[in-house]
């Protein structure tokens, strides 16, 4: 027998041991752990618990989670799982990807105009939106009737959620006689106040500005200004003097 032959009868043994150890390993090793890796198992159900415990639960039995959708939902918590796909009971594998709908957080819409409405049909609205009035305030109004609307908290179109809550004011009809903002520029502080309180409206803000030219706490500026008529009671912040050397 020549050495090339006997070489390659070597070569050959070799080669026959190498694959029946490697069928050996694939049909012992390899194949029992992929077999075993892709057994179905049924899939838990995780509707009404919180996304942070359903993430533990399908991450410690081999699955994956996707979130596909997000809606409102009094009855949960917000992050509260509402549904899921596969559906619960279903046979899955290792490394499947389960998508829930879960609750969401606070949902903000654009606040309603309330103006002009009747309380009954405004209700009848921020019922509708689980939106809550806060407090109800019923003032004069020369342009509205009495029982609607002419005051809201919160501007129309203004994002808002249901957390939120508005106050409102009803008309009481037209005023018996309509306010006019007194003329106040040159009187002194105290004269001021009390013509402000005879005329129906309310002392504001009051600002100092140092002047010596003029007598310590004149008025020198108001606002509202002189004229104006209103159906309530306002206040009326004043801009008042003092002298350089005192404080204010």
């Amino acid at each position: 027998m020549t050495v090339r032959i006997r070489n390659w009868i070597r070569f050959l043994t070799v080669f026959v041991i190498f694959t029946a150890i490697f069928i050996l390993v694939m049909d012992k090793i390899v194949m029992p752990i992929y077999v075993e890796h892709g057994r179905e198992f049924t899939l838990v159900d995780v509707c009404g618990r919180s996304l942070d415990e359903t993430a533990i639960i399908l991450n410690m039995v081999g699955l994956n989670y996707e979130v596909i959708d997000t809606t409102e939902d009094d009855k949960y918590a917000p992050q509260t799982v509402i549904d899921q796909q596969p559906p619960p009971g279903t046979p899955v594998k290792k490394g499947r990807v389960v998508r829930l709908i879960i609750t969401g957080g606070e949902r903000f819409f654009p606040m309603p105009n309330l103006v002009g409405k009747v309380l009954k049909a405004a209700n009848l609205e921020l019922q509708r939106l689980h939106l809550k009035v806060a407090d109800i305030s019923y003032e004069f109004s020369s342009d509205k009737p009495t029982g609607v609307i002419t005051t809201q908290s919160i501007p129309p179109r203004q994002m808002v959620s249901s957390a939120d809550s508005v106050s409102l004011v009803i008309s009481k009809g037209p005023p018996p006689r309509q306010l006019q903002v007194p003329d106040l520029f040159g009187l002194n502080l105290d004269e001021a106040k009390l013509v402000i309180r005879n005329a129906g409206f309310r002392v504001g803000s009051i600002r100092y500005i140092t002047n010596d030219d003029l007598v310590a706490y004149t008025v020198i500026g108001q606002k509202p200004e002189f004229g104006i008529l209103y159906d309530n009671p306002v206040a009326i912040d004043l801009e008042v003097t003092i002298a350089s050397h005192t404080g204010e």
